[in-house]
């Protein structure tokens, strides 16, 4: 087969069909964008389950993530989320994780 100089790339492989493989598979996706944010109709699905307004999950999940940064922070660990009902107060408390053993 002689190869024709000047031609552009979709002219030279005009007719080739190359087999799906995890590297095409993966570029092929790229339509499909990750976000790092939720959308807004993900959070009010969340607050519809917990029954609280989005604004208020919103505040809870920056509170949360500024004491779990604290908690890294100065204890140097994981940390669990203790849920304590008193009365009509909902207390959320921070505490060591334990660690899994693994056999």
């Amino acid at each position: 087969m002689k190869i024709k100089k000047n031609l552009s790339d979709a002219d030279m492989f005009r007719g080739m069909e190359e087999e799906e493989s995890f590297e095409t598979a993966l570029l092929s996706d790229d339509s499909r964008r990750v976000k790092l944010r939720k959308k807004s109709s993900a959070i009010k699905k969340e607050a519809e389950a917990m029954m609280l307004p989005p604004e208020t999950i919103e505040k809870l999940n920056r509170c949360l993530l500024e004491v779990s940064m604290e908690w890294l922070k100065d204890k140097g660990g994981d940390v669990d989320w203790k849920v304590v009902r008193e009365g009509t107060s909902i207390i959320i408390k921070p505490a060591p994780a334990k660690k899994k053993v693994r056999s």
